[in-house]
């Protein structure tokens, strides 16, 4: 039942090759990325920045961003908490007995660890 295309771009069942689209998109995401700069570029930017710094020119300063007040803060904590999905009751429960479960299993590997090296080191020293 298998079917073999002769041409890339050949349609099988009604399907095309989608080289074309690949192509196109491909060309798409490469547009969007902004270009890192050439070495000689970033070179010639530490030049200036030097130069400008030994003429006592300051680098342009960003604006600070504003600071939110103290009450919009706890609107947004509140409004995000909002969105956070709650366990129910026996979730919770069952959460709660499989963390127990697994933190007294790590307790009595580490107390046999502990038990084990204890009397080997009284084995050894005596």
């Amino acid at each position: 039942m298998s079917q073999t295309r002769s041409n890339a771009g050949e349609d099988v069942d009604g399907v095309s090759g989608g080289e074309d689209e690949f192509e196109e998109l491909e060309d798409a995401v490469e547009d969007d990325k902004p270009s890192k700069p050439s070495r000689a570029e970033r070179k010639a930017a530490k030049r200036r920045a030097q130069r400008d710094k030994a003429a006592g020119k300051s680098a342009p300063k960003t604006p600070r961003k504003k600071r939110t007040s103290p009450t919009l803060f706890i609107r947004q904590i509140i409004a995000e908490l909002r969105k956070v999905v709650w366990p129910t009751r026996s979730e919770l429960l069952t959460y709660t007995s499989v963390v127990i479960v697994f933190v007294v299993c790590i307790i009595g590997i580490v107390a046999l660890f502990d038990f084990g090296i204890t009397h080997a080191v009284s084995a050894v020293f005596g």
